[in-house]
């Protein structure tokens, strides 16, 4: 059932080949061989199929998944049988992004200009916030003395000499765990490549997709160039942010999971 690549569309092999290798370099930095990645990829080959292109009013039938995907029918049966395992949200990032997205976000714990408060880590005044009761309102399974050393040790806060709690970071960027890093690469990844795949399918209306592209910056102009993004993309996210938290508390029928990002990237161009 194997198709010859040269009898693929061109345009379609070309993207895909570009694509893949920031991929395949994760995979080979983290030890996935090719045995691995053809399980893996006949694993979310079936799962598409299963749950984003249904028939309605018809059973997918096996025979159906093995001739869009090219799995094997005995292959097909036996995926569908068994229950790939998920990888969850790791713990600390869940509660530790959600702690310094309330900090951000919610008026109690910001100054009048709307920047997050250094908070005292306890406080005997229900009326005087402190880094306990934030961490408290967030979730009370973990204890506030846990969450503050998780954020400490990866540098998000700091304490200061009067011994308030210091925001040191306006996202929640794990810096030395990289558990924590390949969830968030994961999420961002998806939902840019989610949406570039959705336009080409021509969804009305497309997803807002954008990108500034340049073939030969001078590398010294890119301090300026990353330094104006971090300033003014920080901004926007984080008035989206400010936003989408306010529409979250609203109760509705229908719900939505959103991604919005910013992304800077560089590498030498070719040369002429």
């Amino acid at each position: 059932m194997s198709e010859p690549i040269q009898q693929l569309p061109t345009a379609v092999v070309a993207a895909l080949r570009h694509i893949l290798r920031p991929l395949v370099r994760l995979m080979i930095r983290h030890g996935v061989t090719l045995p691995s990645i053809v399980e893996l990829l006949k694993q979310v080959l079936v799962d598409v199929v299963d749950k984003d292109l249904p028939v309605e009013g018809k059973r997918t039938t096996d025979s159906r998944v093995s001739v869009l995907t090219g799995v094997h029918r005995k292959d097909v049966k036996r995926l569908r049988e068994t229950e790939n395992e998920l990888s969850d949200v790791p713990k600390k990032v869940s509660l530790g992004a959600r702690v310094v997205n309330t900090w951000l976000t919610e008026s109690r714990w910001l100054d009048q200009e709307g920047n997050p408060l250094a908070l005292p880590r306890y406080s005997d005044d229900p009326g005087k916030p402190s880094f306990e009761q934030l961490a408290d309102g967030v979730s009370n399974d973990v204890r506030a003395r846990s969450i503050l050393d998780e954020l400490l040790r990866i540098g998000v806060v700091q304490l200061t000499e009067s011994g308030n709690v210091e925001l040191l970071a306006e996202a929640f960027i794990p810096s030395e765990e990289e558990g924590q890093k390949l969830f968030y690469f994961e999420q961002s990844s998806y939902a840019h490549l989610m949406a570039g795949v959705q336009n080409l399918e021509d969804r009305k209306p497309p997803f807002f997709d954008r990108v500034v592209q340049y073939r030969s910056i001078p590398a010294s102009a890119l301090p300026e160039l990353s330094a104006f993004l971090e300033d003014k993309g920080m901004a926007l996210l984080k008035e989206a942010n400010v936003m989408a938290k306010r529409s979250s508390k609203e109760k509705a029928a229908d719900t939505e999971s959103i991604a919005i990002g910013l992304y800077f990237f560089h590498e030498p161009g070719d040369k002429e």
